[in-house]
């Protein structure tokens, strides 16, 4: 049963990812693995909500992966937290539909906690890093409540982005760098920490972002 149910979410995240989210119904999927529509409510009886709930937890587990590459080989955590910013502002501008769909809040939570899961795996590598910048004095304040500030702030400059909001042509990888010198200024950020927050601005980092 988890084989089937297995291949029906492949399915359903290809057509998903090719044609959006309209392309995605029980039909289609059923239609791409050779079973009825009716068969699959076997494995997803919240239909298509619940199709959708579990692409969400697909799309946190992409971003876990991204944010844990994202770190390899950058010991020092104020260059985590950076680089964890640059990935998840690539994962959205690369991957716009599926960043949409996973903090959309109208869809339905799943029943199995799949989706919650996995949106705490993906939060928990940018956790490590701040806490480990306050442990350093690099930073001050909540090891909880900073990062969920600092990207709540940059999720909110994404979605302007994505929604041409308020003014199209103010770019977010251009505002990246004082919002993040803003927020981190009044976590305690020493000019040492500012002048690397400054290093988003670099063009290599962005090479492969319009």
């Amino acid at each position: 049963m988890n084989d089937q149910r297995d291949r029906a979410l492949d399915a359903a995240f290809e057509l998903f990812k090719t044609n959006g989210i309209e392309a995605v119904s029980l039909r289609a999927i059923a239609s791409e693995i050779n079973v009825t529509a009716m068969a699959l409510y076997r494995y997803f009886p919240g239909g298509k909500g619940e199709v959708l709930a579990t692409l969400r937890g697909r799309g946190f587990e992409e971003l876990a992966e991204g944010f844990d590459a994202a770190v390899v080989g950058v010991p020092k955590p104020i260059e985590q937290i950076l680089a964890l910013t640059v990935s998840l502002v690539r994962f959205a501008l690369d991957s716009p539909g599926l960043y949409r769909l996973m903090f959309d809040v109208t869809q339905q939570e799943e029943t199995d906690g799949y989706l919650a899961t996995r949106r705490q795996l993906a939060w928990r590598r940018p956790g490590e890093a701040f806490a480990e910048a306050i442990r350093q004095g690099l930073l001050e304040g909540d090891a909880e409540l900073l990062p969920h500030l600092v990207f709540a702030a940059v999720h909110g400059m994404i979605s302007f982005q994505l929604s041409g909001q308020p003014q199209a042509e103010r770019k977010l990888i251009v505002m990246l760098v004082p919002l993040m010198e803003l927020i981190l200024r009044g976590a305690g950020a020493t000019p040492a920490v500012l002048r690397k927050v400054r290093t988003l601005s670099e063009p290599k980092l962005w090479a492969r972002v319009d």
